[in-house]
């Protein structure tokens, strides 16, 4: 028997990567446009254009997939964190950074993608235990960078640190909520500058 060749393997590699980006983007999409219900293997079959068999080889069950495309979004949301952490020259200007890029999100199919897995965690048992470890990752990793920012800026109570992260999150997903219910742009622009400028004074006073 040939062996396989390095450049063989790589192909291989390559196809089960496009074939795995395009099942999230698929699954991504039937989210956004049918909610986690309208979210079947069938559906996303069909707007993928790959067989289940192939979509099963990728993702064994639909909770992993439903949870992979939870992960696949919030590795986005690190890198883009990281990003605006690192473009800040003071701890206020990394936050303002970092507010700026989630509220930009809030319009993203993914944004909403995810709000339908996540809405979806409490009534799916394995649902739920595949989507945990990955929300506490990345809430801890969020946590972390939040807590640090705010200790350079002398915020040193942990408790303080923590409200204003469930209050951010909240107000995320409540707008990404409004942003499919009513797709009123304008409003949410509002709310938006209106959410960071308190969010700002209640960090580091009036600017």
């Amino acid at each position: 028997m040939k062996p396989v060749s390095v450049k063989a393997r790589r192909s291989h590699a390559e196809r089960s990567a496009a074939t795995r980006a395009k099942v999230l983007a698929a699954a991504r999409d039937v989210l956004f446009a049918q909610g986690y219900s309208g979210a079947t293997m069938l559906a996303i079959r069909n707007a993928a254009g790959i067989s289940l068999g192939a979509i099963q080889h990728q993702f064994p069950t639909k909770a992993k997939l439903m949870a992979a495309v939870v992960e696949d979004f919030s590795s986005r949301r690190v890198a883009i964190y990281a990003q605006a952490i690192r473009a800040g020259g003071t701890p206020r200007q990394s936050m303002e950074n970092i507010i700026d890029a989630n509220l930009r999100m809030i319009s993203l199919p993914e944004a909403a993608a995810a709000l339908e897995v996540h809405l979806a965690r409490r009534s799916d048992p394995e649902l739920d235990r595949e989507l945990a470890p990955i929300s506490r990752k990345f809430d801890l990793r969020v946590l972390r960078w939040s807590r640090l920012i705010l200790r350079a800026a002398g915020v040193r109570d942990d408790t303080k640190t923590q409200t204003i992260q469930l209050l951010s999150n909240a107000v995320t997903r409540g707008l990404t909520v409004e942003h499919i219910r009513t797709g009123d742009s304008e409003a949410i622009a509002l709310a938006t500058t209106l959410w960071r400028k308190h969010i700002l004074e209640m960090i580091f006073g009036p600017d």
